[in-house]
């Protein structure tokens, strides 16, 4: 994708980083900067090589005259507000209209940094790998997941990763907590998902030996700033709409039946606690071959509740 940025920064919510900022985040791609959205929507109508649209306002209007113009392009939502503040803004709509929201925190670093691999990874459709996330130089702990009896070794090792890190007993307890989702993800949820016969109705306590072809894979790493934790499979079964219905159902927390999806294989309780211990959940699908759900945790960074913080949801499709 070669087309244009639009940034659009309106007073009454928390600014974007700064214009100098946002040229380097955008790597000398052009680059349009408006302040309200009469201006932004302006743009719109007069470019059509907008396909990348970065705001800091959750404005339906906007959002939805984007989808019109450009139904291919990226919408970047950069918001200090929990998940269902914007969900109410935009209708309850943002799976239609959102492909990532960007936790606008204190510390700006993480918000220039998330925005930075954002738009690297749209631009050049390479998606895939924690250390997109991490310093350079980080070393990528990497370990096959072979089927249910390994989790257990496995969620030990990152939890003794994140202590040796020093990151505190809480952060290596999340840390166990999120790599034993990750893995039930892995090992039950994708294959169901992908319709593979022998995991219909498969129950979760069920052992469960992958076949060479349906073997996961885990990698963690850790740079002082973030430590990200992910798991692969190779089926690519995962879509967007699918991931943000299953987060908003739960995070919004305005109903008391049918919150998480009650099939058997389904993945909707696991992703929501994978996000409730960190502070983004990153998804990088290739339908049909390959997908990797990840959690990007900053160290430096005290987790909240959902009712006071927002968190960052990615979805990439390659």
């Amino acid at each position: 994708m070669n087309g244009s940025l639009l940034f659009v920064d309106c007073s009454g919510y928390k600014s974007l980083p700064s214009i100098e900022a946002l040229r380097l985040i955008s790597g000398g791609q052009n680059l349009e900067s408006v302040t309200n959205i009469n201006a932004a929507l302006e743009v719109l109508q007069n470019n059509d090589k907008i396909d990348i649209l970065v705001s800091n306002i959750p404005d339906l209007n906007l959002l939805q005259r984007f989808r019109q113009t450009n139904p291919k392009g990226e919408a970047i939502l950069v918001t200090e507000l929990p998940m269902k503040e914007y969900s109410a803004l935009l209708q309850n709509t943002e799976e239609k209209l959102l492909d990532h929201v960007i936790a606008n925190k204190g510390r700006e670093g993480w918000t220039i940094h998330q925005l930075r691999v954002t738009i690297t990874k749209i631009r050049s459709r390479d998606v895939f790998g924690i250390e997109k996330y991490l310093a350079p130089h980080t070393i990528i702990h990497r370990a096959q997941v072979r089927g249910s009896a390994e989790r257990e070794e496995l969620n030990s090792n990152v939890m003794r990763f994140a202590e040796a890190c020093h990151l505190g007993q809480h952060a290596a307890r999340m840390a166990f907590g999120i790599t034993e989702e990750l893995l039930m993800n892995t090992v039950y949820d994708a294959p169901a998902a992908a319709g593979i016969p022998r995991f219909k109705n498969v129950e979760q306590t069920q052992a469960i030996v992958l076949e060479p072809s349906e073997y996961g894979e885990l990698s963690f790493g850790c740079d002082g700033q973030i430590l990200a934790i992910s798991t692969a499979d190779p089926f690519g079964a995962l879509r967007k709409e699918t991931l943000l219905t299953y987060l908003k159902k739960v995070l919004k927390r305005d109903e008391t039946d049918g919150l998480i999806d009650e099939k058997k294989g389904g993945a909707g309780l696991g992703l929501f606690k994978i996000l409730y211990s960190s502070h983004g959940i990153v998804c990088n699908v290739k339908p049909g071959s390959r997908t990797e759900i990840m959690a990007l945790i900053d160290v430096n960074d005290q987790l909240r509740d959902f009712a006071s913080m927002a968190r960052s949801i990615h979805y990439f499709r390659t």
